[in-house]
């Protein structure tokens, strides 16, 4: 008899549907490991299939293979516990073409995955890049086959006729049309990805109909712009006929292995037209501007802007200045008033009186402000002490509360994850990423390691959600989702230094003044050629930017710049 007895895993979020059932992020009750749930739907999975995908999860321990941890059963139907991979899927990082030394690393990873699975008689039958799971490690993302559904044994039916066609149109070869397989199969489907991999989409499209058409007769495209060599491995892998194939992906992989990476140049990255900036700056600085806040509209007034220069805080466009005890770190608005963030104090202010100090700390220290300024948490990294402080209201005191952290992690941010709960972004001695998570009340909810070394995290506009920059590759930003854990690289044709997350997608600007726009499919809206030395950028309104600026040097000098995106040519609607 089964015992129904609670499951030792907590759901964190939905992460995929798949034809059998759908994929939860889910972390381990006691160890607090993150792993996969694959909740495996009774009617539309049945006991032998489910049987035969567990016999080859449990046959399979390869490092490029998601690996099986646990099986457990619910009154709702079968559970799969399984590796999590927080790099999301090959098809979430191909909305921008890969570098070379990706192409070659992660296709010898996905061929050397296949390649054992082979040897130990099984055949995947549904390789597509929604099957391939990616994970940082050592450097680099790597990748691992998931998803043995509707796997194969090779000493059951090899090359015979099975029992019905399934599988993905797109990337099934000729013969999987008749319900046949065998190992040059799944060639076939790695043949498919390498084309889409370099060229930036795959060589037949359609329906259903049109899609196994065009495999059983049309030639395939030839890879423009590409060595003989890499011809010849397309070419031999998407031969119609299964005999003129590579027969394994092992073959495949030790002629991927002879390629070096001068032979396989990064496909060709579009750039966008940066439209030039001739406006002049509406205000002049003379200190170096660090942080910019819109403070919101109300009926009777226009929004301003708060600018962060040094100690000294500026309202725009009054030109209000109040000077404060230490450089400003973090500017908080919301409808009752302005907090402001220094080392050691932070202070508040309504929209009409002037700015008081409310907490004050005894060490220098980072800072976070709850979004709804019922709570601030300041960690001082010497510490190595995180405080958080019930912010005070009408006659009453604030509450502190101390807590000690440990001392192996360098602790480079503070943040604030929603209403409840605060991060703290740092780095492990191996120079990996991690985010400790506390709630309000000071109890630790654990720690997540990222794999990927990452720096200066900027919220986005959705709970949960940061952009960052990838230390060890400067031009990739990371779109990092907490709930569930998700790492997504997007690399540019810039270097980053600002990032903003506005109402219709993203802003990327670099220290020549370039700025990157894209929707929110990651999809390059235009670009533009705005004012170089760039030190803080703000949206006042949707269609509206504020720049300051600030050239170093003998003679300093800076100015405050807006720019109306409507004047551009974008490829977007305001």
């Amino acid at each position: 008899m089964i015992s129904r007895q609670r499951s030792s895993y907590r759901l964190l979020g939905l992460v995929g549907n798949g034809q059998f059932g759908r994929v939860y992020c889910g972390v381990h009750r006691k160890t607090g490991h993150l792993v996969a749930i694959k909740h495996l739907h009774r009617h539309s999975l049945p006991t032998h299939a489910f049987l035969r995908e567990l016999h080859c999860l449990l046959k399979l321990e390869h490092p490029n293979i998601v690996a099986c941890h646990a099986l457990e059963h619910t009154p709702e139907g079968r559970l799969l516990v399984l590796e999590y991979c927080a790099g999301g899927t090959l098809r979430s990082h191909m909305a921008a073409p890969p570098s070379a030394a990706d192409i070659l690393t992660l296709l010898s990873d996905m061929l050397g995955g296949l390649a054992y699975a082979h040897q130990q008689g099984v055949i995947h039958c549904d390789i597509k890049p929604e099957n391939i799971l990616l994970t940082y490690r050592q450097g680099r993302w790597r990748a691992k086959i998931s998803d043995f559904g509707i796997a194969k044994l090779i000493e059951e039916q090899s090359y015979r006729r099975g029992s019905g066609q399934t599988g993905s149109p797109a990337y099934m070869a000729p013969e999987r049309f008749y319900c046949q397989y065998s190992p040059a199969a799944d060639v076939y489907a790695m043949g498919i990805i390498l084309y889409e991999l370099l060229m930036g989409h795959r060589p037949f499209a359609g329906t259903p109909a049109d899609l196994q058409s065009a495999h059983l007769n049309q030639p395939v495209p030839k890879v423009k712009g590409y060595t003989d060599a890499i011809q010849h491995i397309i070419t031999k892998a998407l031969e119609k006929l299964p005999a003129r194939r590579y027969p394994t992906a092992a073959e495949m992989l030790a002629d991927l292995q002879s390629i070096t990476q001068e032979n396989l140049p990064c496909p060709s990255q579009v750039s966008p037209s940066y439209y030039p900036y001739t406006g002049a700056s509406h205000l002049p600085l003379t200190q170096p501007v660090s942080h910019m806040q819109a403070l919101p509209a109300t009926a009777d007034r226009v929004a301003q802007t708060v600018l962060a220069q040094g100690k000294q805080l500026t309202t725009y466009p009054s030109a209000q200045e109040r000077v404060l005890d230490s450089p400003i770190q973090g500017l908080y608005s919301a409808p009752t008033g302005l907090m402001v963030s220094t080392a050691c104090t932070l202070w508040h202010g309504s929209n009409s009186a002037a700015l008081a100090p409310i907490v004050r700390w005894p060490a220098p220290s980072l800072v976070a402000v709850d979004p709804r300024h019922r709570w601030a948490a300041a960690v001082t990294p010497s510490l190595q002490r995180l405080t958080i402080t019930q912010l005070p209201r009408a006659n009453q005191m604030s509450h502190h509360r101390p807590i000690s952290l440990a001392p192996d992690i360098h602790i480079d941010q503070v943040l604030t994850v929603d209403g409840g709960h605060v991060a703290i972004a740092g780095r492990t001695q191996q120079s990996e990423s991690q985010l400790q998570l506390w709630n309000r009340r000071g109890m630790s909810l654990g720690s997540l390691n990222l794999g990927i070394p990452l720096r200066q995290f900027t919220p986005m506009r959705q709970p949960y959600q940061w952009l960052a920059i990838d230390i060890n590759d400067p031009q990739t930003v990371i779109f990092l989702i907490l709930k569930p854990l998700r790492i997504t690289p997007m690399r540019l044709d810039i270097l980053p230094t600002l990032m903003l997350d506005l109402p219709w997608g993203y802003l990327f600007s670099d220290a020549q003044g370039r700025m990157l726009l894209l929707d929110r499919d990651f999809q390059s809206i235009g670009g533009i050629q705005g004012p170089a030395q760039a030190t803080a950028i703000v949206s006042p309104r949707p269609h509206e930017l504020l720049v300051a600026t600030w050239q170093a040097g003998i003679f300093c000098s800076g100015g405050l710049h807006r720019l109306n995106l409507q004047n551009f040519e974008l490829d977007i609607i305001f």
